[in-house]
């Protein structure tokens, strides 16, 4: 057994994570510590000072936060004594119509009538009650919309906003919950149905003031320590194991040689579909139930891929006093649905002076995420696409990183896998294993939605450190 004992143990620097162990730390005055497998913190959120070259900073990936200052992330770093700044918000949307951008309420024509039915409309949702939204979390937008929205322009739109919300094309697939609470939250918070911002410092503005959190409170974040096993022992997690030595041989051929490390409880905020590399999925001897593993096996995989660019230009291919996140339904060449903002616009501080900075992506399935040589195909396919929609692109290119992310946005929010049909945040018969994220029970989009997951499980754990 090891000298060393913490009382929490997290698995995973990112939001979540972070947003756990800072809590735990502060208000719990525990001993803590966080563990992560990369060389820094941030998880899908990290950021990247200096790439290409001094006064560029950039991100893993896409990224708008919904609701800015008022957002769940907000709220989790003001809740420890932290402070983000944020850029303005995104005064619209506009999406691709196949020829040229739209602002989004030009692209869905309304008449008088139908506009006053989709302001109604918005007034409906904002009234709606958590229990009322909590019954249409396993069931479909169109399905909603066929009980509630006769105009096909609203329809339209409502699905369109959908689509940006869900990342998913089609209403039959959207979860009318997810929808719901998304929209009803604008709504009473700054009266849209969609609103975004993105923060001065990119996403290490949203995680640093967790991890500075963590370290004023006593507690250790221990990077480039890739978890081997949280360990379960008559129904208690009693710790982990981790590497006790660096390994000569190349990933996939190691096996390590590991010391434990003890904890009276553990968290574990890596996503649903990593559980099976740190926890016994084995049926003959997982300590979890049956029914849990089988869950967690089947849902695993409903998630959300990107497969995209980031990319910086030697002066600005839009005006750079546009606040706009640029979308489509489905584009021509790779024919997936596109996400695109100029971060530059809401950040001066992300790209040098007189440049721009752009965060793109199509939306895939996880059989095209993991697919090396689909994920290469697509990218080709969504180069093309983005000289139509972007003239003087390759002219003006200065530098392009691809990347992809396989698990975007936790779980798909399709009907059945959102709000409490997420996987609980404690684990069935062992009391002290807690799970946090994006993966797990919680509400809002993507960073939010891990924000207020990691709240949710600290809130858990400090009430059972009262029993």
């Amino acid at each position: 057994m090891a000298e060393k004992k913490y009382d929490l143990i997290v698995v995973g620097a990112g939001i979540a994570g972070l947003g756990v162990g800072a809590i735990a730390a502060k208000e719990g005055k525990q001993k803590v510590l966080v563990l992560d497998r990369f060389p820094k913190v941030g998880g899908r959120m990290m950021s990247y000072e200096g790439y290409p070259a001094k006064g560029w900073r950039v991100d893993i990936g896409l990224h708008l936060v919904e609701l800015g200052e008022q957002a769940s992330c907000t709220e989790l770093n003001e809740r420890v004594g932290k402070k983000i700044e944020w850029g303005p918000f995104s005064k619209t949307v506009d999406i691709w119509n196949g020829e040229k951008f739209m602002d989004v309420a030009q692209l869905v024509p309304m008449t008088r009538e139908e506009k006053i039915a989709f302001r109604d409309l918005l007034g409906k949702i904002a009234m709606l009650s958590e229990a009322e939204i909590e019954e249409w979390d396993n069931r479909s937008l169109e399905e909603w919309m066929n009980e509630n929205v006769p105009q096909p322009a609203v329809r339209e739109l409502l699905t369109d906003l959908g689509m940006i919300m869900t990342t998913i094309p089609h209403a039959i697939d959207m979860a009318a919950g997810e929808v719901l609470w998304i929209a009803k939250h604008n709504l009473l918070k700054v009266r849209q149905a969609l609103q975004a911002s993105y923060p001065i410092d990119g996403m290490e503005g949203i995680t640093r003031g967790l991890a500075e959190v963590i370290r004023e409170n006593g507690g250790e974040i221990r990077l480039n320590c890739d978890v081997q096993e949280i360990v379960i022992r008559d129904k208690k997690a009693v710790g982990v194991r981790v590497p006790s030595m660096k390994h000569v041989y190349q990933e996939e051929f190691r096996m390590y040689e590991t010391e434990f490390i003890a904890a009276d409880r553990v968290v574990c905020a890596l996503p649903i579909y990593k559980l099976s590399q740190i926890i016994d999925f084995n049926p003959g001897t997982s300590p979890l139930p049956r029914w849990w593993v089988k869950r967690i096996e089947d849902i695993q995989h409903e998630v959300t891929g990107l497969i995209g660019f980031v990319f910086g230009t030697k002066e600005p291919l839009i005006d750079p006093e546009k606040k706009v996140f640029y979308s489509a339904l489905k584009l021509k060449h790779s024919g997936f649905p596109f996400q695109a903002c100029p971060v530059s616009n809401f950040s001066p501080d992300v790209a040098p002076a007189g440049k721009q900075l752009f965060h793109t992506d199509i939306v895939v399935e996880h059989e095209q995420a993991s697919d090396k040589f689909e994920r290469e195909r697509l990218l080709a396919l969504m180069w093309e696409d983005m000289k139509e929609m972007f003239p003087g692109l390759e002219e003006k290119l200065e530098w392009r990183l691809p990347y992809y992310v396989d698990g975007c946005d936790g779980l798909a929010r399709q009907p059945g896998l959102v709000g409490n049909f997420k996987p609980a945040l404690q684990a069935p018969g062992i009391p002290n294993l807690y799970f946090a994220g994006d993966t797990y029970i919680g509400r809002g989009l993507a960073i939010n939605g891990a924000a207020q997951s990691s709240m949710r499980c600290a809130d858990l754990i400090l009430r059972d450190l009262k029993k």
